[in-house]
């Protein structure tokens, strides 16, 4: 049988206290491994980031890499002091040589994004960029999607504010294929998403269409690239020519005579 304890107020006081006591131990020593936790975290590096950069100077390398990199650091919760000790780890080949000369000029992190963009992304002039984008127009088995993601990428280089997206749009519309601007109208539109919606119904009706063709086989009234040689007749070849054959089945071997078919 259970006993009754009886205790003094101050024993009660004294227990109360312990309780406390040992309460805001617990949550000093949870406090402590969470702050070694993000201790541990902020001594993050780059040696297990998956970019890497040999040298190669193009635009779009160079933005991918740098915009990769920075979202590791980011991620990784890496100090500017530990990411400039260790962005050679990210270098290879061609860039390695580059950074070894380089390293001294760069005091911060973001000179470090100024030195790879300045040296293997140099900013090109306007005219240049302009060029590249009048260079080509789309081709027939070029995507909507594909064409103007180049072009907007081209664009993007010029200074900012050069142009609103009307007048992008306006740059791009004109060098659109000619199938895509006989069923868009440039009035029918007005930003880029709207465009590529259009685009995209476009192309997979012709898609469709082509499946149907294909499925159906020669139309009536369309002109093939199949001719007989023995009727002239299109749409079936001289094998496969029935005023070619005789009553038992057979090929046979002489031509008939001209207008013979025309009766």
């Amino acid at each position: 049988m259970a006993q009754m304890i009886q205790m003094s107020t101050e024993q009660l006081q004294q227990l109360i206290d312990s309780v406390r006591t040992s309460a805001t131990s617990s949550a000093a020593a949870a406090s402590a491994a969470a702050a070694a936790q993000t201790s541990l975290k902020s001594k993050g590096s780059f040696s297990n980031c998956p970019s890497r950069f040999g040298g190669q100077r193009d635009h779009e390398a160079v933005e991918e890499f740098i915009t990769s990199i920075t979202t590791y650091k980011e991620i990784e919760c890496i100090t500017d002091e530990d990411a400039l000790k260790g962005v050679s780890l990210l270098f290879y080949g061609l860039a390695s040589t580059w950074w070894q000369g380089v390293r001294k000029e760069a005091k911060t992190w973001n000179d470090v994004l100024s030195l790879i963009r300045d040296h293997f992304s140099p900013t090109k002039p306007s005219y240049q960029i302009y060029l590249e984008i009048f260079e080509k127009k789309q081709d027939e088995v070029t995507a909507i999607d594909t064409f103007v993601c180049q072009k907007r990428a081209l664009l993007a280089q010029l200074p900012d504010g050069r142009h609103d997206e009307e007048t992008e749009i306006d740059l791009t519309y004109g060098l659109l294929n000619i199938k895509y601007r006989k069923h868009i109208a440039r009035h029918d539109f007005k930003t880029f998403r709207e465009l590529l919606e259009k685009g995209r119904i476009i192309e997979r009706n012709m898609m469709e269409d082509l499946n149907q063709t294909e499925f159906r086989g020669p139309i009536r009234g369309v002109r093939g690239t199949k001719r007989c040689t023995y009727c002239n007749f299109r749409g079936h070849t001289s094998e496969q020519c029935r005023k070619r054959r005789n009553p038992d089945g057979r090929p046979r071997d002489s031509a008939p005579a001209v207008g013979a078919h025309e009766n």
